[in-house]
């Protein structure tokens, strides 16, 4: 393994961490009521994002795309 590789490894192994700790903390303080229904949705929406990232990081590319080509130039029937 290259020390390139060895470094995207530890990188996604940092983030997926963080992004456990993110989701952790945040289930804590929801059970306690420290913070509101929406705060909880805004950390998992972190933890998201630090999660894809992590992916990023390992895979070189991105998890899931962000768009899907069909192929098809259909514009809903304005022509």
């Amino acid at each position: 393994m290259t020390t390139l590789g060895r470094g995207r490894r530890w990188g996604a192994i940092v983030l997926f961490r963080l992004a456990g700790a993110i989701l952790r903390g945040a289930t804590a303080l929801y059970q306690r009521r420290v913070i509101s229904g929406a705060d909880l949705r805004t950390a998992l929406s972190v933890a998201r994002c630090v999660e894809r990232t992590g992916a990023r990081v390992v895979l070189g590319r991105p998890s899931q795309p962000a768009f899907i080509e069909t192929g098809d130039d259909d514009n809903g029937g304005l022509d």
